[in-house]
């Protein structure tokens, strides 16, 4: 498949914050190559997939280490005590996450707001574009930190959702609720980047689905460059290639939509590329 295919128009860098993003034809080869892997067909192209391949774009051109929305060292750190201590002792796999124990002891170390969980399919109105979204609200006398997740999704995806919007609830703790009282995780992975607590929540996905022996395997990356896009492309490939395997994923599947195939690789990436940063920032 050619990379002219899918250029989408993007001659030009996309960021001017990003001076040493990739050249656009060499992004666009890039992903020319990872559609190839993961075997979406041209003629599958419409407009939602094209809306995913820009998105898809953003982040692998984003220098993440420049963003200003990257969450300081000390708060990295935290959370990964927080994942150590309070998630991965478990069982150290994401079906922890929604385990009554897990839930529990957020909740008395990061409360005052009680979580409630609340997992159904939806596929009305918007639809799949929504993954999930969390609620701050008072009900009678108690404070609660509602977290509602669409399970219409792959279930990895479900996961990684619910990784995010507990990200949010400590976020609240350790740093204040300072956001909107309700926020929703829809599939656009790049605008994370311009804001710090999603950016937050998002770094507790990348730090639980990439353990250090996982990262050491793959190997770490840094900002994009000119020239970078065979080492780029080896490291995803591998990084979708173990990560998909251990959490049942197969973007290969022709049964899935190109645009969700297209979306889970972007996704995928995006943990990948901000679990490298948190490295490289925090020493994690």
């Amino acid at each position: 498949m050619s990379a002219a295919l899918i250029s989408l128009d993007l001659g030009k860098r996309i960021s001017s914050r990003a001076p040493d993003a990739m050249a656009s034809r060499e992004v666009d080869g890039l992903i020319s190559r990872l559609l190839d892997e993961i075997k979406v067909p041209f003629n599958s192209m419409g407009k939602r997939v094209l809306a995913q391949l820009t998105d898809f774009k953003k982040v692998l051109s984003a220098n993440y280490l420049e963003e200003p929305a990257m969450p300081e060292r000390r708060l990295v750190r935290e959370l990964a005590q927080v994942i150590d201590n309070d998630i991965k002792s478990y069982d150290g796999r994401w079906k922890s996450l929604d385990s009554p124990e897990v839930i529990d002891k957020l909740f008395r170390n990061f409360g005052p707001r009680e979580i409630e969980l609340r997992a159904e399919p939806y596929r009305q109105g918007a639809g799949l574009s929504l993954r999930g979204f969390f609620c701050r609200t008072s009900i009678g006398d108690s404070n609660k930190f509602v977290i509602f997740i669409n399970t219409a999704h792959h279930p990895a995806a479900v996961a990684a959702t619910l990784g995010h919007e507990l990200g949010h609830y400590i976020y609240g703790s350790l740093v204040g609720e300072k956001a909107s009282m309700t926020a929703f995780m829809e599939g656009t992975f790049s605008s994370h980047l311009q804001e710090g607590d999603e950016l937050f929540a998002d770094s507790l996905v990348a730090l639980s689905a990439y353990s250090k022996e996982l990262m050491s395997e793959i190997g770490m990356i840094g900002g994009a460059k000119p020239l970078s896009s065979d080492e780029l492309f080896r490291r995803i490939r591998k990084a979708y290639s173990l990560i998909g395997s251990r959490y049942n994923v197969n973007l290969r599947n022709g049964k899935m939509p190109s645009a969700w195939r297209v979306r889970y690789m972007t996704s995928m990436t995006h943990f990948f590329k901000l679990r490298c940063a948190l490295h490289q920032s925090a020493g994690l």
